[in-house]
């Protein structure tokens, strides 16, 4: 992971991780709001985003990845849910 400047450090978590999001491509900002805020398994997501389940998996692992790196907070990865 990156150093974040110290001036950014310093800024309250929610601040940082509002401006990672903001960063992200809008594939990943899509994913990550079909699979965390609307709870949709990664199936269902690809559906609606048109891409393939690879491809959701794939964007949702990126951002993490930027969230984490851009805001130097530690973002566990967790296992997508499959629909049952």
């Amino acid at each position: 992971m990156r150093r974040l400047p110290s001036a950014v450090q310093k800024l309250p978590l929610h601040v940082r991780v509002s401006a990672a999001i903001e960063k992200l491509e809008d594939r990943e900002r899509d994913v990550l709001a079909l699979l965390l805020l609307e709870r949709l398994s990664p199936i269902e997501a690809a559906g609606a985003l048109r891409l393939s389940v690879p491809e959701v998996e794939s964007s949702f692992q990126r951002a993490i990845e930027n969230l984490s790196s851009e805001s130097g907070a530690r973002i566990p990865a967790r296992p997508l849910r499959r629909a049952a």
